[in-house]
C-alpha cells in the first residue's frame, strides 16, 4: 500500500479500495497493522463501539456473472483487427465498429473501460463468440458482489476469528448460478433474487499485447454488458426496503455507472430515488460509494452535485477523478503525463478540490449547521503508477 498523509486527509493508493469512514484495503499488509489501526477512524464514528470493528455489512447494488475472456481472441472470432477503425470513445455501444473503436481508445493507453451494449442481439454475438474460446471462466461479478464477498472472505482475518461473526446484504440481482458462486456467503435482500443470471463480458488483455497497430502499455480489462436489470437499478427498492431491518453497520454501494445505457430523464429519477435511499441510512452509518467508468460528463456532474454530499466516502480511480473534475471545472483536465502516468501531484490537488468543493464534516470544511454534508473521505487507486 502507497500511502500519503495530507492534511489530515489520508490518501491511499491501492488496485482495490474501499473506504468507508474507515481504512478497508482488499490488499493488505497483516503484519505491518494490527486490528484495532485498521479500524481506529470506525471506532471513532458517531454511533459505534468504542475499538470495535464493524460486522454488518450492507451491500448493492450491481451484482451479475461475468465472463471473464482473453479479449484479443474474442475479437478474432469477430473478425476484428482493430485496423481500419480510430480510437473512439462511445458512451454506449450499438455496433461492432463502436465496440473496436472504444476498446482502441482504452487500450491504447491500457486503460479500464465499462460500456453498456444497447443492441441485444449484437451482445448475444458477442457472447457466443466469448464462450467458444478456450480459456473461459464464469466468476462473480459487478462492484456491489465482489465488495460483498471480499468482505466475507478476506474480512475473516482482519475482522473476527469466524465468518459467522460477518453477516453481508447483498442488494444487488441474484440469479441461480450467482447464488451458486457466491456460495451461501450472503444474505440476499428480499426481492432482489431473479429467475435468471445478468452476465457481464470481460475482456482481458496482458502488457505488451498488440491489436489494431497498438501496444498496450499495461494489462487491463474492457467490460461490456446489455443486463437491463442493473442498467435500471431494478433491486434498489427491495434494497432499500432490507436496511431497516438489517441494520447495517456500513454501507456499500455501487451501480450507479449502469444507467448511462438509460436516457437521461430516466437517470435523473433513479438518481433521486438512490438519494431517498441514502435519506433513509441513519447519520451515525457510515455510507462508501465506489465509483466505476463513465463517459457521459453532464451525468458524471449530475452523481457530484446531487449524491456526493451524502456519503461518507468515495472510491474511485485517477480516469474517474479526471472525468469528475473535467465535469465540474476541476483544476485539472488531465492527470497524466506525456508517458501516459498518472501525476501525483495532480491527483493529490484534485482530491483536495474535490473535498472542499463536495466535502462536509472533513478537515477542510468543519462541519456546521450551514453544511450538511457527509463526505469527508476518497481513496483513490492509481491504476497508472
Amino acid at each position: 500500500m502507497k500511502g500519503l498523509y495530507l492534511s489530515g486527509v489520508l490518501v491511499t493508493f491501492t488496485l482495490a479500495a474501499m473506504l468507508a469512514a474507515w481504512s478497508w484495503q482488499q490488499r493488505i499488509d497483516e503484519d505491518a497493522m494490527d486490528r484495532a489501526s485498521k479500524f481506529s477512524s470506525f471506532a471513532s464514528f458517531p454511533g459505534a463501539v468504542p475499538n470495535d470493528a464493524p460486522r454488518r455489512f450492507a451491500v448493492g447494488l450491481n451484482a451479475c456473472v461475468d465472463l471473464i475472456v482473453p479479449a484479443l481472441e474474442v475479437f478474432s472470432m469477430l473478425a476484428m483487427d482493430g485496423e481500419s477503425v480510430e480510437a473512439r470513445d462511445h458512451d454506449k455501444i450499438e455496433s461492432l465498429m463502436e465496440l473496436e473503436e472504444t476498446f482502441k481508445f482504452f487500450f491504447q493507453k491500457g486503460g479500464a473501460g465499462e460500456r453498456f451494449v444497447s443492441n441485444s442481439a449484437l451482445f448475444k454475438q458477442i457472447v457466443g463468440a466469448s464462450r467458444s474460446v478456450e480459456g473461459g471462466r464464469f466468476f462473480v461479478g459487478g462492484n456491489a458482489a465482489l465488495m460483498g464477498l471480499t468482505i466475507k472472505d478476506k474480512g475473516v482475518s482482519v475482522l473476527s476469528k469466524s465468518d459467522k461473526d460477518i453477516s453481508v446484504l447483498m442488494g444487488g440481482a441474484v440469479g441461480p448460478r450467482l447464488s451458486s458462486l457466491l456460495d451461501n456467503k450472503m444474505v440476499f435482500a428480499e426481492g432482489a433474487t431473479m429467475e435468471e443470471d445478468d452476465y457481464h463480458v470481460i475482456l482481458e488483455y496482458p502488457k505488451g499485447a498488440q491489436w489494431g497497430g497498438s501496444v498496450a502499455p499495461r494489462a487491463n480489462r474492457f467490460i461490456i454488458s446489455c443486463d437491463m436489470t442493473n442498467a435500471r437499478m431494478a433491486t434498489l427498492e427491495a434494497f432499500t426496503a432490507a436496511l431497516s431491518s438489517f441494520a447495517p453497520d456500513i454501507v456499500v454501494l455501487s451501480g450507479l455507472h449502469m444507467l448511462e445505457g438509460e436516457t437521461e430523464e430516466f437517470r435523473e429519477s433513479r438518481v433521486q430515488d438512490f438519494i431517498g435511499m441514502l435519506k433513509t441510512v441513519p447519520e451515525t452509518t457510515p455510507i462508501h460509494l465506489e465509483l466505476a467508468s463513465m463517459a457521459i460528463v453532464p451525468y458524471v456532474k449530475h452523481i457530484a452535485d446531487q449524491v456526493f454530499s451524502f456519503v461518507d466516502s468515495i472510491g474511485l480511480n485517477e480516469q474517474e477523478l479526471e472525468l469528475v473534475s473535467q465535469s465540474a471545472n476541476g483544476p485539472h483536465r488531465k492527470l497524466t503525463n506525456i508517458q501516459g502516468l498518472a501525476d501525483t501531484a495532480k491527483v493529490c490537488d484534485t482530491l483536495f478540490w474535490l473535498l472542499k468543493t463536495y466535502g462536509g464534516k472533513s478537515v477542510i470544511i468543519p462541519r456546521s449547521s450551514a453544511n450538511n454534508r457527509r463526505l469527508d473521505s476518497l481513496s483513490v487507486s492509481i491504476m497508472s503508477l
